[in-house]
This record gives structure tokens, C-alpha cells and sequence, in this order.
């Protein structure tokens, strides 16, 4: 019995006298940055006037596309927040693909999608990469915007209004 008091006491000194070495009022010192390698953009223009910049990495199997819409500033005046809420209803289906089916395949697919006043976003595995591509370019050209859904968009911005004032 007193051998066990002795190698637990003989426990806790040895214990207390490492963690007092440990001084933690300084913060440890950093390691090294990162390198960060980025590659020059391969650019090419498509036959209607698109240009593409293209980076490859090939560290994961994800891909990403952006699309931004380079147009002249425009003010909204008295129509301010229009644009938003246009933004909100792109990805709720095509002309040719219903609003469930659309959501449901992007879902399937494990993308993701997302459009603003100026650009379109996509990404997701890089086995999917055609069509993801696809479903966003759809997206884009053909968009479903029913007054459904553009009433319920504009409700919440005006009620997101409202609870901010």
C-alpha cells in the first residue's frame, strides 16, 4: 500500500514539475508560409467573344467555374435591389429542366450553384465537370423565371428591409 502512495505522489511531483516548464504566456513561434504556386491562367477567346481563363490543378478532383458578367454599371434609381432579386430566382430550373428536377440533379450531383448580379458560380467533382457546366450554362441562358417565385423573392427582400430599419 505504501509502495502505490509512494509512486502516485512520486506521479503527481514529476507531473506538476513538467507542466511548470511549459511556460504559456508566450505564444509559440510560427512555422513557415506556405508556398502558394499559382499557375499562369491558360486564356483563349470562344467564336462569340467569350474569354476563358483556364487554371488547372490537379491536387483534388473538384472543379470550379465562374462566370462574370462584365457589363457597364448600371443605376437602379427608384428600381434599386432589382437586379438581387433577379439573381435569386436563376437556379430555380430552366425552360427545359423543371425547378425540382434541377435542384434535385445539382443535389445528386453534389454541386453547388450560385448566381449575383454580375457572375455565376459552380462547382463540384470533377468527374461531374460537363455536367455541372451544362446545368450552369442553362442556367444562364435559359432561365425559369416564373411570377411565383420572383413575388417570393421580392416579399423577402422587402420583409429582410423592414427587419433591418
Amino acid at each position: 500500500m505504501k509502495f502505490k502512495i509512494s509512486a502516485l505522489a512520486l506521479l503527481l511531483i514529476v507531473s506538476l514539475k513538467l507542466s511548470a516548464q511549459i511556460d504559456r504566456t508566450k505564444a509559440p513561434e510560427p512555422g513557415p508560409a506556405p508556398q502558394i504556386n499559382l499557375e499562369e491562367p491558360k486564356t483563349f477567346e470562344l467564336k462569340n467573344g467569350v474569354k476563358v481563363l483556364v487554371v488547372e490543378s490537379h491536387k483534388l478532383p473538384r472543379v470550379s467555374y465562374t462566370l462574370r458578367i462584365d457589363n457597364n454599371p448600371v443605376a437602379e434609381l427608384d428600381k434599386a435591389g432589382v437586379s438581387e432579386i433577379l439573381s435569386s430566382v436563376l437556379g430555380n430550373g430552366t425552360t427545359s429542366i423543371a425547378k425540382d428536377e434541377f435542384t434535385s440533379e445539382i443535389d445528386y450531383l453534389g454541386a453547388n450553384l450560385s448566381f449575383g448580379p454580375q457572375n455565376a458560380f459552380a462547382s463540384g467533382l470533377s468527374k461531374y465537370s460537363e455536367r455541372i457546366l451544362e446545368l450552369m450554362a442553362d442556367a444562364v441562358i435559359n432561365p425559369l423565371i416564373t411570377d411565383e417565385e420572383f413575388q417570393k423573392v421580392k416579399d423577402r427582400a422587402v420583409e429582410s428591409v423592414k427587419n433591418n430599419n
